[in-house]
């Protein structure tokens, strides 16, 4: 038996084409318009060359970015995340 902690994901969590691990974070960058609704929230758009910073929690990715000077974040799901890889608009920095 190991004395290596068990590094398997918390129950809940949701695999995404980030390949990354609940807490690590990663930059990245907008290369289109990315739009997406908070919740019950207004309608929030990135706009294409913005510097992103990730953080993957268990089901959601929280995207940070500058807009217009002012510090913006917003958790958007695995599964709408997955979207904006697939298409390419957010590209995860290497």
């Amino acid at each position: 038996m190991s004395d290596v902690p068990n590094s398997s994901p918390p129950a809940d969590y949701t695999q995404g084409r980030d390949g990354m691990a609940p807490g690590q974070t990663a930059k990245a960058h907008a290369r289109a318009r990315v739009e997406f609704r908070a919740g019950d929230g207004p309608l929030i758009a990135i706009e294409a060359d913005h510097a992103l910073e990730l953080e993957r929690a268990e089901q959601s990715m929280v995207i940070s970015w500058q807009q217009d000077g002012q510090p913006m974040n917003a958790a958007i799901p695995v599964v709408e995340f997955n979207e904006y890889i697939d298409t390419g608009k957010i590209v995860i920095d290497t």
